[in-house]
């Protein structure tokens, strides 16, 4: 073999060592999809230029004085949001062009580090509909607990976490808490991102001072309280997306010099339909639900006021129609879920008498899947609106249809199911089959039950109906047999009726309580038949 092509192949073998050793910083695991980072792509990729050298070396009040190690880092970090992750960078630029005014002001006014603003584009990009796959949501990436702990109200109609507005002050205060804690930016922002009880484990178990001692030294501590890929990659990542942030002309970034979106907060009554408050005025709905993410219906919730965001200079109009609406429109509506596949909006249509497309446009992308949340109107409303007759006679032809007979029952004020299901002697599963109850923990006083009754004791088995209790609820007790429940964490008296097949007004009765005063390892007396 010539001198040559010993040559060659030493050559090619150094090659493929060197990419054995590049391969080997992979990213980790926890890296976020959005955010695809390849060292070895990096490392391929021309060098910096004298201009990007000298944005790379500008500093704000978190990047100074930065670790010899922490800048390698910061520095693959920044050569990726130049080079491979560009696209993502300028997306991300223009959708945060109408928020980092608000969110600078926001940190400012707490005596903050202004570059935090820069924090929601590692999160989000500023995408304020953005959700994670674990339950995190919004620009600033609340998971529900979190979010509650500052403030961001979250039930089946409103999620705050998706205002920008209320989830940027809830993020300052969370970033500020950090801080006090730790005493160091950098700390505090890989604890936004790992969560402050994993940060300490991991300074306590090095005896670090900071995130960037932790960072150097991970690998020395127990796999349980190392920091993932991610968090030691989170720090190098904000840092690199602020000095872009703060150098983005000389940076050939692209931007739209938008305005900071200037926004009017309206209280909106129970029940308003948002719909007709973007129709009156003339705002696109599209274009209305951007500015209001935390709405998750067409209409608002029936239970408390809360409120929209209409641009500035449609408040005078927006307060005059919110003024003016009708608020028992909606009056009755509630949050159920579908507790099973059957459901159809036909079938919805004939039973609450409202036209399918309706029930439809208060439940944009529904398909009413097992699970799936749903805005549907109560009996309460076909009683209101008195239409009950015209029910009561639907629900008799049904049942006719259906080969048996039915009783009607009007729901009274703190009755249950199981009560019902009592009294006339049939089964709660049956009352909620046949009346398509979703939610039997929040029934309106008023709503006109059907209770059926089979010809025959076939389709009596067929039903599943047990046999009628002897005697009432209140009945003597000397005949029953007594037992005890302990009260669990997260127990509430109907599922503890439920599970015990006696009434919610029994379990009160028997043991003078009720949900005010029942904790946690209290035990109950249940008397069974």
């Amino acid at each position: 073999m010539s001198r040559g092509s010993l040559h060659k192949i030493a050559w090619l073998c150094s090659l493929l060592l060197l990419l054995a050793l590049a391969g080997c910083s992979a990213k980790g695991p926890g890296v976020k999809a959005d955010v695809v980072f390849e060292p070895e792509a990096i490392d391929k990729a021309p060098a910096l230029s004298n201009e990007e050298l000298a944005c790379l070396r500008s500093t704000g009040e978190i990047d100074r004085n930065l670790p010899p190690l922490a800048m390698k880092d910061v520095t693959k970090q920044y050569k990726y949001y130049l080079r491979q992750g560009r696209k993502h960078m300028q997306a991300s630029v223009l959708r945060s062009e109408k928020y980092l005014p608000y969110a600078k002001k926001v940190f400012g006014k707490r005596g903050m580090p202004e570059d935090l603003a820069y924090l929601a584009i590692v999160e989000s990009g500023y995408r304020t509909d953005a959700k994670s796959h674990a339950g995190a949501v919004g620009a600033w990436q609340f998971i529900p607990g979190t979010g509650k702990n500052f403030g961001l109200h979250q039930d089946g109609w409103t999620d705050e976490r998706m205002d920008i507005y209320e989830a940027t002050e809830a993020a300052a205060d969370y970033l500020r808490k950090l801080y006090t804690k730790f005493r160091d930016w950098p700390t505090a922002i890989a604890a936004y991102n790992a969560g402050e009880g994993k940060m300490q484990r991991a300074m306590q178990g090095l005896g670090a001072k900071n995130f960037f001692e932790v960072r150097e030294h991970n690998a020395k501590l127990p796999y349980d309280l190392q920091l993932r890929e991610e968090t030691k990659q989170y720090v190098p990542r904000f840092i690199a997306v602020s000095k872009i942030m703060r150098n983005l002309e000389a940076l050939n970034f692209k931007t739209k010099g938008q305005q900071e979106v200037s926004v009017t907060r309206l209280n909106a009554k129970p029940g308003t339909d948002l719909k007709a408050l973007s129709h009156a005025l003339h705002i696109p709905w599209g274009d209305f639900c951007k500015l209001n993410r935390h709405q998750k219906a067409p209409i608002t919730s029936v239970k408390q006021v809360t409120y929209v965001y209409v641009p500035s200079d449609k408040a005078e109009d927006g307060a005059n129609h919110l003024a003016n609406q009708h608020q028992g429109q909606y009056k009755g509506w509630q949050v159920c879920t579908i507790n099973n596949g059957g459901q159809s909006w036909h079938k919805l249509e004939n039973y609450y008498h409202i036209p399918q497309e309706k029930l439809r446009a208060l439940n944009p992308g529904c398909s009413l899947k097992t699970g799936e949340l749903v805005y549907l109107p109560t009996n309460r409303v076909l009683a209101d609106s008195g239409s009950s007759k015209s029910t009561v006679m639907s629900l008799r032809r049904e049942a006719k249809a259906q080969g048996c007979k039915v009783k009607t029952h009007i729901l009274q004020d703190g009755e249950t199911l199981y009560a019902v299901a009592r009294r006339f002697g049939t089964s709660f599963t049956e009352l909620m089959r046949y009346n398509q109850i979703a939610d039997p923990a929040h029934l309106p006083t008023g709503m006109v039950l059907k209770i059926p009754s089979y010809h025959n004791e076939t389709r009596l088995a067929q039903a599943g109906t047990r046999e009628p209790a002897q005697g009432s609820s209140q009945g003597s007790l000397g005949q029953r047999k007594a037992s005890y429940y302990v009260v669990q964490e997260k127990d509430n008296l109907w599922a503890i009726a439920r599970r015990k097949r006696v009434t919610v007004e029994d379990l009160k009765r028997w043991n003078h309580v009720d949900e005010r005063n029942l904790k946690t390892g209290t035990k109950l007396t249940v008397y069974a038949d």
